[in-house]
């Protein structure tokens, strides 16, 4: 078996929710006595609700649904579906055991003292490891190389404590089981520092890979170069470069929610790789986490979420600065199927990187597909698989995220979309960008100019233009000083190559005068700018959002100034919901304004 591994590689992820059962807990109000608290519960399609009351400390009460209370819970359909875009936001799931495997109490007054005691290389459908709050981190490492189903997924969940502290899993000192997965798996064997690259890694074997797996209600932290652990052979070493707090070498139907990523390289990885399907990540969904402090001082190669996946839905995260020193991004993405949306994103060198596919083109561009065939005739389930690919890839979508991008704390450039190493992978398609409130506050002694958009060329000498096309509407994008009386750094859309479709948009008026245009595009290139006409006239005009918060201003040049969404992503990404600060969302009321909040 070979693994091949590439540090600078971005992992990609999709975004979805996910089903545990069809009578799964929404949320459980645990800061209450033990005789007060409830757990509500609710099918998945929300055509029937009902309560358990008395739950005890133990978080392991089922509804029982042969109750009054709960009698339409036996009719209501059950959604059989393991990621389901349109679940809704701001729901808490409690760390109960709901599924048919065997429940794995870890912790305090537990059946299992700590997580070596956890058959990890053996758990199965429907097993629950819960893991109970204490005062002093858990410090081992975990890796799952099994599968849960659909209906059944393999859940690692945190027991909060009584005031809500998610229980923490730290890397540094951390040990290993001895014999720690299949024996012919990677991590057991710990070639070349396998088990340092991760806290928490997922891994199969070259045939098989771990699937419907959910990660949530924990704090994990330190894995990082600087920080040791031991490992199943008892020897002691440091975790490599690019090491994560979790590490999908490949998996499948993957959800990382409601976690605390701190101190690790990466705050999370996911590999693709081209030898067969085994090698691939597909479908991840990653909400309602707080990133903060990943990445490695003096470099830019680690990153708050590296990324690279066939299907990623990131929602409801809220993206912290990076480590001091730090010049990595805060989300590097190379997948095919992206969505970011609902998302509050500071810090960064760039706050966004949309880049090509490393490693397993093969699977996500049809001429790359056939090129490695060297003539020999294509496998038409695959060339199939490999063409629905490249349409997710053609296409990603950013909307309802609310970026705040201060001098000080990173960089000034916000989206970078195209490719960073090889143009012919290049993403070569549409960036849909709406509905997002962009605060920009730079001094322009720090930073010369402030960049939303960055479309590289595919060839510099020659000139060669980028073929990335931005479609850019419904959007506050605004832009002052971070120190009062200072002077604004210049507001750059674009920078030398792209299209930029211009739809109605609030757009500090600042970046289409005569000086910012030789300021900001002093090359023998441009990008493309259309429908500068639709834009709001902002000449004048108040602040149109909190500086700090993001909310919106009541001002008329906010106020019913949204153009309906297009054909091409009214139907299959509506703008529903919105971030609440912080790592919530909720129904979004109205969409007559501008920007990823609605007006009070």
């Amino acid at each position: 078996m070979h693994f091949k591994f590439h540090f600078g590689l971005t992992p990609v992820i999709a975004v979805f929710s996910v089903v545990l059962a069809s009578c799964e807990g929404h949320s459980l109000r645990n800061n209450l006595p033990d005789e007060s608290r409830t757990a509500d519960y609710t099918t998945s399609d929300d055509t029937a609700k009902a309560s358990e009351k008395h739950l005890s400390r133990d978080h392991n009460k089922k509804l029982n649904s042969g109750k009054s209370a709960n009698k339409q819970l036996k009719a209501a359909p059950k959604n059989r579906t393991f990621f389901n875009k349109n679940t809704p936001p701001g729901t808490s799931t409690p760390c109960l055991h709901t599924g048919n495997g065997r429940d794995y109490p870890v912790g305090p007054e537990q059946k299992h003292a700590s997580l070596s005691e956890i058959p990890w290389s053996s758990l199965k459908p429907g097993d629950t490891v819960r893991i109970f709050w204490r005062e002093t981190p858990y410090r081992e490492k975990i890796l799952i190389s099994t599968r849960g189903t659909e209906q059944q997924p393999i859940r690692i969940c945190g027991v909060a404590g009584a005031d809500g502290e998610r229980p923490t899993i730290s890397g540094d000192k951390a040990t290993t089981r001895p014999r720690l997965g299949n024996l012919d798996n990677y991590f057991s064997n710990d070639h070349d520092n396998f088990q340092g690259l991760g806290l928490i890694i997922l891994s199969g074997n070259y045939d098989e890979k771990p699937a419907n797996i959910i990660i949530e209600g924990l704090h994990l932290q330190h894995a990082r170069k600087e920080y040791s652990f031991t490992n199943t052979r008892g020897e002691k070493k440091n975790y490599g470069g690019g090491a994560a707090c979790i590490r999908l070498q490949a998996a499948d139907n993957v959800v990382i929610r409601d976690n605390e990523i701190d101190h690790c390289g990466n705050g999370i990885f996911t590999m693709s790789q081209g030898y067969n399907d085994a090698s691939l990540t597909r479908n991840i969904l990653i909400e309602k986490n707080h990133l903060h402090n990943n990445g490695q001082s003096g470099s830019d190669r680690q990153h708050n979420l590296y990324i690279q996946a066939i299907g990623a839905t990131y929602q409801y995260n809220r993206f912290g600065s990076n480590t001091p020193g730090s010049t990595g991004t805060n989300l590097k993405d190379r997948s095919a199927g992206t969505i970011i949306r609902y998302n509050w994103f500071e810090g960064g060198s760039r706050t966004i990187d949309l880049v090509e596919v490393e490693d397993s083109a093969s699977w996500f561009v049809e001429k790359a597909y056939l090129d490695s065939l060297e003539g020999s005739a294509p496998d038409s389930g695959r060339l199939a698989d490999v063409r629905r690919t490249e349409a997710l890839y053609r296409k990603t979508y950013v909307y309802g995220n609310q970026i705040l991008n201060i001098g000080s704390q990173g960089g000034s450039n916000v989206v970078h979309y195209g490719y960073d190493n090889d143009p012919e992978l290049a993403r070569k398609g549409v960036l849909y960008f709406y509905n997002n409130t962009l605060v920009l506050r730079h001094d322009r002694d720090e930073q010369w100019r402030a960049r939303v958009f960055d479309v590289s060329l595919y060839n510099e000498r020659k000139g060669t233009p980028g073929e990335e096309i931005i479609e850019v509407f419904n959007n506050i994008i605004y832009l002052e000083s971070e120190t009062p009386q200072a002077e604004p750094s210049y507001l750059c859309l674009g920078r030398e190559s792209g299209t930029i479709n211009l739809g109605v948009n609030w757009i500090t008026d600042s970046w289409n005068s005569a000086e910012t245009f030789s300021e900001c595009y002093p090359y023998d290139t441009k990008p493309v700018f259309n429908g500068a006409k639709n834009l709001v006239n902002t000449s004048g005009a108040a602040v149109p959002a909190d500086i700090r918060t993001l909310a919106p201003n009541n001002i008329p040049t906010i106020r019913n100034h949204r153009q309906p969404l297009s054909p091409a992503v009214s139907s299959s990404h509506p703008v529903k919901y919105q971030y609440v600060h912080h790592q919530a969302g909720e129904p979004r009321p109205s969409l007559n304004n501008l920007g990823a909040v609605a007006l009070p």
